[in-house]
């Protein structure tokens, strides 16, 4: 039980994909396991880096469902307004050697991605009838 909930779990990820990170030592997948026992048909994605770890995630997690190992899993959905990247700009990309990254673009190229890959884009969620 976390924070008093018992339907929280939390998990430390030792890769950018969450899917991958759920990995067992016996094989099995923590994120697949519980879709199956829960009967989730939906998952609603949201996190930090829009273009590098929700689209790993998104992008496997469609994967897993298209080839039967996550059953009931029906539709994953990103909330745009949940997700976020960084900013980097070209100066001081150069400056420490690395690639620019351009914030508002690769936010959005990610979610063009995920949208081409088969999830859901939403700008907007309710709970609840």
């Amino acid at each position: 039980m976390v924070g008093g909930e018992s339907n929280v779990t939390i998990k430390r990820k030792d890769c950018i994909d969450s899917f991958i990170g759920s990995m067992e030592k016996d094989g099995s997948n923590g994120f697949a396991d519980w879709v199956k026992a829960n009967g989730v048909n939906v998952v609603l994605v949201v996190g930090i880096c829009t273009d590098i770890c929700v689209l790993d995630f998104v992008s496997t997690t469609l994967s897993a469902r298209n080839t039967g190992l996550v059953p009931p899993l029906e539709d994953v959905v990103v909330y745009s307004k949940g997700c976020a990247t960084f900013d980097l700009p070209l100066h001081v990309a150069k400056s420490i050697g690395a690639l620019a990254h351009p914030q508002e673009l690769l936010h959005h190229l990610g979610l063009y991605m995920a949208k081409a890959r088969g999830a859901k884009i939403v700008r907007k969620v309710s709970l609840g009838s």
